[in-house]
């Protein structure tokens, strides 16, 4: 099935020496994966669903930023149709400048690349949760807590393979993998989706050097921090460009807006952040929590602090639930008079809409977006562009959230062919 020497090699004959087939193939380490001659020692996978794969060895983790761990092939979900899929694990760093382990996926074309390597985006996704059974490299069967929103995100990857791009897609730091995640802490994504990058050429160097960065929702603010920043971060490799639809931003004024609102006895809501519901709330809070010893009680109601253990074993969608976060108002959720100063603080300081960058950006979103209200990134836009950032904006009448995706995909493909002179 798989043509390649070299690294492939190493991957196949671990395979069959003794793994049961491709969806447990054993780890391969990525030192034996950096200029591989032989066959390296299997691995074993400890449990049936190969979650060990996610947990590796303390000692094999030091190394550069952007360098492979191990992999293994994937078949069926989380692959891309027309395309060779691993499960990668590869080397970030963490905001406190250590090295960790973060997970993805990378799909490569079948077929002959063209001259200079097959042209790569980083997709970087939309919310999903921080508990590391959201990570979407899990989505192995539509009992995956997440499915209804990683399936609809792979028929848009899947056109993005049909026209001749490579896909690599991170998890995030600490989804997944061990440690916390940062939610919408832009620095910590931008690595990722930087570091993802850089080991995708690891594993196929019939990869270009050149890619674009593009996402989702969360992935949408994180693909705006790593048009600013990934250059400065992988010199060795030419970002050309980032795609954020629906990004993510102005959190902090509506965290503050709602605290606000509550103290004032007033109808309160989370909006433009998250459309008015209190489900991200904790997902925010947990992220803040990554880079901040803010004190959840000091604005949380007593009810809605219990609550946020739900948030570390459970997903965006069940969160929702009327048994969970749904099921409670935002006026029920802050106490009046509450100090959410360091919540807002960390919010405001990952707000995409001060960043400078050199790289242009494309912004597109859907009118219809209750998530991520279309006012709140068309201040962002306008923000940028006042600050002279080259920035482009495109919305789509009647759009939501998750119909940006296919109604957008036309012209993120004629722009982003653009910027490979294709």
């Amino acid at each position: 099935m798989y043509r390649r020497t070299g690294h492939l090699a190493v991957i196949l004959t671990a395979a069959l020496a003794g793994v049961a087939g491709p969806a447990s193939a054993a780890p391969v380490s990525g030192d034996a994966l950096a200029g591989a001659t032989g066959p390296a020692p299997a691995a074993s996978v400890s449990d049936e669903q190969g979650l060990a794969f996610y947990t590796p060895e303390a000692d094999r983790v030091p190394g550069p930023h952007g360098t492979v761990i191990q992999l293994r092939p994937i078949t069926g979900d989380p692959g891309l149709p027309g395309a060779r899929n691993y499960l990668v694990l590869y080397r970030s760093v963490d905001m406190r400048g250590e090295t960790v382990a973060v997970s993805g996926t990378l799909a490569v074309p079948e077929g002959t690349p063209p001259p200079g390597g097959w042209p790569l985006i980083s997709w970087a996704h939309g919310t999903t949760g921080v508990a590391d059974v959201c990570a979407p490299s899990r989505d192995t069967s539509p009992e995956f807590p997440a499915h209804d929103y990683t399936s609809l995100v792979r028929t848009t990857q899947a056109q993005w393979i049909a026209a001749g791009y490579a896909i690599a897609q991170t998890d995030y730091q600490g989804l997944g993998t061990p440690g916390p995640h940062g939610y919408l802490i832009g620095t910590a994504e931008q690595r990722a989706v930087t570091d993802m990058a850089r080991a995708a050429r690891e594993v196929e160097p019939e990869i270009g050097t050149r890619w674009v960065a593009m996402g989702h929702s969360q992935g949408g603010q994180a693909a705006v921090f790593t048009d600013a920043r990934a250059q400065a971060w992988a010199p060795d490799m030419q970002l050309l460009g980032a795609v954020a639809m629906a990004p993510a931003s102005h959190i902090g004024t509506g965290v503050q807006a709602s605290q606000a609102a509550t103290t004032a006895g007033a109808a309160a809501v989370l909006a433009p952040v998250t459309g008015g519901s209190t489900s991200f709330l904790p997902l925010l809070i947990r992220g803040a929590q990554t880079v901040s010893d803010l004190d959840p009680a000091r604005f949380l109601t007593p009810r809605s602090d219990s609550m946020l253990p739900l948030a570390d074993a459970t997903c965006i969608g069940q969160l929702r639930g009327k048994d969970s976060w749904g099921g409670i108002s935002a006026a029920e959720v802050f106490t009046p008079g509450g100090d959410d100063s360091a919540l807002s603080r960390v919010l405001n300081e990952n707000d995409p809409s001060t960043l400078t960058f050199a790289q242009p950006l494309l912004v597109l979103q859907g009118t219809a977006d209750t998530t991520v209200p279309a006012v709140a990134t068309t201040a962002m836009v306008a923000q940028q562009k006042l600050a002279g950032q080259p920035v482009q904006y495109r919305t789509y009448p009647g759009a939501d959230h998750r119909g940006l995706l296919a109604a957008s995909y036309p012209d993120a493909v004629a722009w982003v062919n653009a910027r490979f002179g294709r």
